[in-house]
Formats: C-alpha cells, sequence, structure tokens
C-alpha cells in the first residue's frame, strides 16, 4: 500500500476511535440513575411518628400567691388578698386555653373508678361516700378524703394507685387532679407537673 494511503487510513481509524472512547468513558462518569436516585422517594416516604400533645409551657396566668414550685399552703390566717389571690390562680388552672385536648371522657369515667379504690387504701381518716367527682366539665378530678391530703398526693393517686400519669391525664383533657381531706385542698395541675397549690379548706 503506498504511504499516502496508509496514513490516511490510519487517520481514519484513529478518528473513529475516539468518539467510542468518549463515549464509554462518559457513560462510566454519568451519574446513574438506578439505586440512588430509586432511595430519594423511599426517604422521603418513610413514615413519621404520630406528633404528641405537649402541654403549653407559657400560658397567661394571674399573679401566685407563692413561687411555682412551692405548694404553700397558703393558710387560714394569710391576708385576705393572698387568700383571693389562692383563689383566682386555682381557677386559672382548671380554664382550658385554645388548642388544648378535648375531654375523653371514656378515660374520665375509668379515672373516677380507679381512684376510688385508691383512695380508699391510701386515705388515712374516714373516707366518705364516693370520693371522687368529676368536675369544671370533667376538666378537674376532685378526690375526697378523710386524712392526708397533702402536695403529693394528686399525682401520687393517679401514678401509683390508677396506674395512670399527668401527661395522660393532660392529653385526655383533664387540667387539674386535686384532694381535699378535712383540713387542707391541693390542686395538682397536669399542664406543669411542679405547678401544685395548697390552700384551706375544711370539708363539712
Amino acid at each position: 500500500m503506498p504511504p499516502a494511503r496508509s496514513s490516511s487510513a490510519a487517520l481514519l481509524l484513529l478518528a473513529l476511535a475516539l468518539p467510542a472512547c468518549d463515549d464509554k468513558a462518559s457513560e462510566k462518569g454519568a451519574p446513574s440513575a438506578g439505586p440512588s436516585a430509586a432511595a430519594a422517594p423511599t426517604v422521603a416516604a418513610a413514615p413519621t411518628a404520630a406528633p404528641t400533645v405537649e402541654p403549653p409551657r407559657k400560658i397567661d396566668m394571674p399573679p401566685r400567691p407563692v413561687p411555682i414550685g412551692s405548694s404553700g399552703p397558703i393558710q387560714p390566717s394569710a391576708p385576705p388578698d393572698i387568700q383571693m389571690m389562692a383563689i383566682q390562680y386555682t381557677i386559672a388552672m382548671v380554664t382550658p386555653r385554645g388548642g388544648e385536648p378535648l375531654v375523653d371522657k371514656d378515660y374520665v369515667e375509668r379515672m373516677v373508678k380507679k381512684l376510688e379504690v385508691a383512695v380508699r387504701t391510701a386515705d388515712k381518716g374516714k373516707t366518705p361516700p364516693n370520693p371522687v367527682k368529676p368536675d369544671k366539665g370533667n376538666r378537674k378530678l376532685v378526690v375526697d378524703m378523710g386524712k392526708g391530703c397533702t402536695e403529693k398526693t394528686p399525682e401520687n393517686l393517679l401514678h401509683q394507685r390508677a396506674g395512670s400519669s399527668l401527661k395522660e391525664a393532660y392529653e385526655a383533657g383533664v387540667l387539674v387532679v386535686s384532694c381535699h381531706d378535712d383540713k387542707w385542698e391541693c390542686h395538682q395541675s397536669t399542664r406543669i407537673p411542679e405547678d401544685v397549690l395548697c390552700h384551706a379548706a375544711p370539708r363539712h
């Protein structure tokens, strides 16, 4: 073969070979539309946990007669303005705010029955008949007892003896659980566990 034709043929073969190499290189370097692309919708579609109801930590409340974290108690000898402050505060504790859970009547009925059994075993005095009753539109559970109502009694009765909790009570729309004996009434908020207020309230 003459040299000119051989050179032309070689150049032609080289020109044809280069695009083929580029195609292979581009195939290797191109992003794959396989598992990585297919995985994105799976992650996006993954189920998420159901949101839980969280009690509001910042709510408008009237002045408290003692700092939050202290239960008092507000003594019978306290000045009239302190007595009034305690009454207004306990009313605000049981007043529902916008966005709070609706009342679960089944939960209220279950707790009334369980707390009736609980208070009879925990009472240090003579338990009155029908000792547990819902109040304030089922927003409050009142436990009457002979003796032994303290700032810890409502939560102890609910948690240790009735198998529930302040969080569960709040999610069922109950805002306050209280105990009431021959001297004191203690109001336990379910919104904020450390919010407990006791005052003199002899039961007649």
